[in-house]
């Protein structure tokens, strides 16, 4: 190879890249071609190397002291940077495939580390920021305004702030003083509430109040805000979810310094998501929600091409869905029967984690001493609309067409009782489903004493945690690449990386009694509660985020493709950095099944 040939190369390896052209120029001149045949032992605690590896052709496997592979490297991988920074190692390296490699000699590397911090931090971060930074790499190209925006990057309105005891004329003519229809009371307490044009006319016209009152008497409390320093996707989120049209601003003091328009955001993003909110809100019949449904795919499909996060994109959609939900529920039964029943979705769904529609999980829950019969011809009727909207049936008939998810709250009580003293797989997975359950229309009071009722019979019920947690260990996880790097090259990513942490998360927060549905909001609970090593928990957000990320990508792919949608990854479509992603993903994940077979103590039972 070349000197040109050899920076070419390295050039593509990460974090080469961002060694200066002299440093560049120092590590080619210090770095040779090594051959080495199969079985050959690279590094052992015996054997600490000379040189840094990087793999040209070929490949290598890491043992640990139990002789378990823990990683294997490929083409344009390299290792072991932690060797030769601290001079011992507790793992074997040892050459799977006759290997092809460049070896940088070990002054030179560690040179390099001493002379470039970029280059230095990438060996010395921990692994979930090792993972961030392959993933900054990654979506780079794809970053836009729609990821990376702050609050502050777009147009905040000076607020108009008066005391609590401000009397309403005087209100109102600051105010107008400040061009805006909008008032902002500030409470003794340090509280925001916020007067709007609409609700002057309501609380004050219609009501013929006097306009001497203090602004605290008609404020609502509290006013919605976020921080100026939160990205803008996540303001947009608030405003769809809450259905408001303006929210505050703070600082990181808690100070207000102003108020965002949710028309200042459409005008920033400029996408579909406010059309179709609008055409949900608006429908008036089932033509019309069909309609706004269906768009929910180009709304995702844009918001992934600009490089939102997965996380952003199933909050929103969640949300949208949500509406779908709770205006077909409106629109099919009649008013009388709807405040008696609690319309629910579960599973994925119910987690807000689904972002393709892939098959419906949802049930209602009726007030006891109401005839449950007159509820089923509406239900049959809203799974017909759902799977016309593109809303697949669920293969397991988990849905409110089913008799079974359609009965009283002590129907369902019953039923808990069942799957905690009978307990087999369909029972764990009818309860695992139930718990993610989240409620979407009706009265949501019905699932809450649910809830209440599940978390008192789970008391003191070590071995049935055990059993349920179990699941978490159901499917393998490849310890390395080449496991599944073969002729099919496709893995269920859902199995493999996806389920392990939603099960995992899910029996932890079952056992604390969190009501959060949200797998990655669930973490970051158990990480309050100390269930949970925040290093542990930001690892699994991490990984949680790359293999759902893949998944939508592969996704997306087959719909373009006019492929069914299913949750394989094609392993040979993979980039050098998705790759690298995956491989620490599961190298997370195997560590988490570790950490809840230890918590549960899943191998004491049968």
């Amino acid at each position: 190879m070349s000197i040109q040939d050899q920076e070419a190369f390295l050039s593509n390896i990460h974090p080469f890249q961002v060694l200066t052209p002299g440093q560049m120029s120092m590590c080619i001149q210090h770095m040779d071609i090594a051959y080495y045949p199969k079985d050959s032992i690279l590094i052992s605690p015996e054997k600490i190397p000379e040189h840094f590896f990087i793999i040209i052709k070929g490949s290598v496997y890491e043992y640990s002291v139990d002789n378990i592979i823990v990683m294997d490297y490929q083409h344009e991988d390299s290792f072991d940077s932690n060797s030769l920074i601290y001079g011992k190692c507790a793992n074997t390296f040892k050459v799977n495939e006759e290997l092809i490699c460049y070896e940088i000699e070990k002054n030179t590397f560690l040179s390099l580390i001493e002379k470039n911090q970029q280059f230095k931090d990438y060996f010395l971060k921990d692994l979930v920021n090792k993972i961030q930074t392959l993933k900054d790499k990654e979506y780079t190209s794809q970053l836009s305004s729609f990821m990376i925006a702050k609050v502050e990057d777009t147009l905040i309105h000076e607020a108009c702030i008066v005391e609590e005891n401000t009397r309403l004329i005087d209100a109102i003519e600051k105010s107008m003083e400040y061009k805006t229809s909008t008032i902002i009371v500030k409470k003794d307490s340090g509280k925001y509430g916020i007067i709007t044009d609409s609700l002057l006319k309501v609380k004050v016209l219609l009501e013929g109040r006097d306009l001497t009152i203090p602004v605290v008497d008609i404020a609502i409390f509290p006013l919605l805000t976020v921080h100026n320093d939160d990205y803008l996707f996540e303001a947009l989120t608030i405003l769809i979810k809450k259905n408001i049209k303006r929210i505050g601003v703070t600082n990181n003091k808690g100070e207000m310094i102003g108020i965002l328009e949710q028309i200042d955001v459409l005008s920033h993003f400029a996408n579909h998501t406010y059309v179709v909110d609008s055409k949900i809100k608006k429908a008036k019949k089932i033509e019309d929600l069909k309609d706004a449904s269906k768009d929910l795919l180009n709304i995702i499909k844009s918001l992934h091409a600009k490089g939102v996060k997965v996380n952003h994109i199933s909050n929103l959609i969640g949300q949208l869905n949500t509406k779908v939900y709770q205006k077909l529920y409106s629109l099919v039964l009649p008013k009388e029967l709807q405040k008696d029943a609690c319309f629910i979705v579960m599973g994925s769904e119910g987690r807000n984690e689904q972002i393709i529609k892939t098959d419906q999980d949802n049930a209602l829950v009726i007030k006891d001493d109401v005839n449950v019969e007159q509820y089923r011809p509406y239900m049959e009727q809203i799974t017909k609309h759902l799977i016309d909207f593109g809303y697949p049936p669920c293969e397991g008939n988990i849905m409110v067409s089913n008799p079974f998810w359609c009965k009283t709250v002590s129907e369902y009580k019953k039923e808990t009782i069942r799957w905690i003293e009978a307990p087999d797989m369909q029972n764990y997975m009818d309860l695992a489903i139930f718990f993610d359950s989240f409620a979407v229309a009706g009265d949501k009071e019905l699932l809450i004493n649910l809830k209440d009722n599940l978390f008192n019979k789970l008391h003191d019920k070590d071995v049935f945690m055990a059993y349920f947690a179990r699941a978490t260990l159901a499917f393998d996880t490849p310890t390395t690449i080449s496991n599944f790097m073969t002729k099919t090259h496709f893995i269920d990513i859902k199995k493999a990386a996806v389920f392990p942490i939603v099960q995992g998360i899910r029996s932890l927060a079952l056992r604390e009694r969190i009501r959060e549905t949200t797998t990655v909001k669930r973490i970051k609970i158990l990480e309050e509660k100390k269930i949970l090593e925040k290093s542990k928990a930001a690892e699994l957000i991490e990984a949680f985020d790359v293999v759902n990320t893949l998944r939508l990508k592969s996704q997306l792919d087959d719909i373009q493709a006019g492929k069914k949608i299913n949750n394989e990854i094609d392993t040979h479509a993979l980039g050098k950095i998705e790759r690298d992603l995956l491989k620490d993903s599961f190298k997370i994940i195997i560590e988490f099944k570790k950490f809840i077979n230890y918590v549960f103590k899943i191998d004491k039972i049968s």
